[in-house]
């Protein structure tokens, strides 16, 4: 087995009591880095359980304790962990660990360095604050179903879970900037995070914009668009704004009359334009495109399926995919962190754990 060098993260220990999905992909990023994560979770488990696939996709590399903070012995335990972290998560609504003697004023009076991060629906204040809600909410409140952002609105509920995952990722970059703070000042903090926030961070340019309209939306370019193979492949071409790849991709697929028109020309015409390169892509095979348009230095790529991804030679060079032994003996197909250190290592090391699988550890 190879020798793996230190993760970025040794020596931090992270107690988690934020369950389903924000905080274990949090603590999922920080526990592949080489943080220690406690996984702190009820009796019964972490609700996700019920999808074991997806839970332990989240929750690798991780021990668990199981407990009821609401019973004293069992809290006394939770604070003794709590007292020699780094950092606590948690991911309930706004006051209810701090009825519990849990919150962030009576955990940093005992451990002054602690970094505390709360992550919850609408954050700890406004008048939302208490609202429950899931991820499709998060998004139509921050705009991001907006037609003039998604490009149309169909009714159906968005595929990609926002809130879920850019809450996680800024818990994180939250964690990591307090923690290089901590060791400038010397103290901890509190972490507020709101899911529907961090959804509204992501319309940055949007919101900049004077006029949304007149913002360089990509899927306007009828270049920007998903097409169909004649052996019934897809690939995609991502022009959103370059007349110069315009006329190449013209050029490529034999639309002759597309050549030279501008951006602001060929926008309106959109359903058109995209209609016809439709036709003429459907006419050949994906290794025909494939050839025709890496060698002109296209903007392209497959639109590739979820069988597809770990045989995919860029995947592969960048060594996204891993195995894991689980539990029950079986191998597990597992995704690598995507971020790449020349002096640190990261890995999945174990599996997801048994609920209460590490009560009675020594945690020191």
């Amino acid at each position: 087995m190879v020798e793996l060098k230190p993760g970025a993260l040794d020596g931090i220990k992270i107690v988690s009591m934020a369950e389903q999905y924000p905080g274990p992909f949090c603590t999922l990023a920080l526990s592949d880095m080489g943080a220690d994560v406690i996984q702190v979770e009820r009796p019964s488990g972490d609700p996700s359980r019920f999808l074991p696939s997806f839970y332990e996709a989240l929750n690798r590399n991780k021990r668990s304790v199981a407990l009821d903070a609401r019973e004293p012995e069992q809290k006394a335990a939770l604070l003794e962990l709590i007292a020699q972290a780094d950092v606590f998560i948690e991911g309930f609504r706004p006051g209810k660990l701090s009825k519990l003697g849990l919150g962030y004023d009576d955990l940093s009076s005992v451990n002054s360095r602690l970094i505390y991060a709360s992550i919850s629906g609408f954050g700890q204040s406004g008048p939302n604050k208490m609202r429950p809600a899931h991820d499709i909410t998060f998004q139509g409140h921050a705009g991001a179903l907006d037609e003039r952002i998604t490009g149309a609105v169909t009714g159906e509920p968005p595929t990609a879970l926002l809130g879920d995952t850019m809450s996680a990722l800024y818990t994180v970059v939250g964690i990591l900037s307090a923690l290089l703070a901590r060791e400038r000042a010397g103290q901890g903090t509190f972490i507020d995070i709101a899911l529907s926030d961090t959804v509204l961070a992501l319309q940055t340019s949007f919101i900049a914009a004077d006029d949304i309209e007149k913002t360089a939306l990509p899927q306007k370019d009828p270049g920007y668009a998903l097409y169909e193979t004649a052996d019934g492949r897809w690939l995609t071409t991502s022009i959103a704004h370059e007349d110069d790849y315009w006329d190449r991709l013209c050029l490529d697929v034999g639309l002759a009359e597309g050549v030279g028109l501008t951006r602001p020309e060929r926008v309106p015409r959109r359903e058109e334009l995209v209609g016809k390169i439709a036709v003429l892509i459907g006419k050949r095979p994906f290794a025909h495109w494939a050839a025709l348009f890496e060698a002109s230095g296209q903007m392209w790529g497959p639109a590739l399926t979820r069988a597809e991804l770990a045989d995919d030679p860029q995947f592969q060079a960048r060594e996204l995919f891993d195995e894991i032994v689980r539990a029950d003996g079986n191998r597990q197909q597992v995704l690598r962190l995507p971020i790449k250190f020349s002096a640190y290592d990261h890995a999945p090391l174990r599996a997801a754990p048994k609920v209460g699988e590490h009560n009675g550890e020594d945690f020191e």
